[in-house]
């Protein structure tokens, strides 16, 4: 697996504020789709303003694009990047 990182921060690409039950539904949407990509898993961190990145463990940056457009209906707006660990 990489590290495949999204980001957010274009006001295209930010998250929107969302309710606790709007982020509960969202969360299922993904764990529905992530059932066909065994292994594949994120978490999802944002600032105040929404900006932030979405921290993958994906084989590529195309399987993270797939799984975003399942579930939100387009690819991301900002870059998403296979990272390295140096440090």
């Amino acid at each position: 697996m990489a590290k495949v990182i999204v980001f957010h921060f274009t006001e295209k690409g930010r998250v929107p504020k969302l309710s606790e039950e709007e982020l509960k539904d969202l969360r299922k949407k993904f764990d529905e789709v992530l059932k066909n990509y065994p292994g594949v898993d994120f978490k999802t961190y944002v600032d105040e303003n929404g900006m932030g990145i979405c921290d993958w463990e994906a084989p590529n940056v195309e399987v993270v694009k797939e799984i975003e457009e399942k579930v939100i209906g387009s690819p991301p707006a900002d870059p998403v990047i296979v990272v390295k660990r140096i440090l």
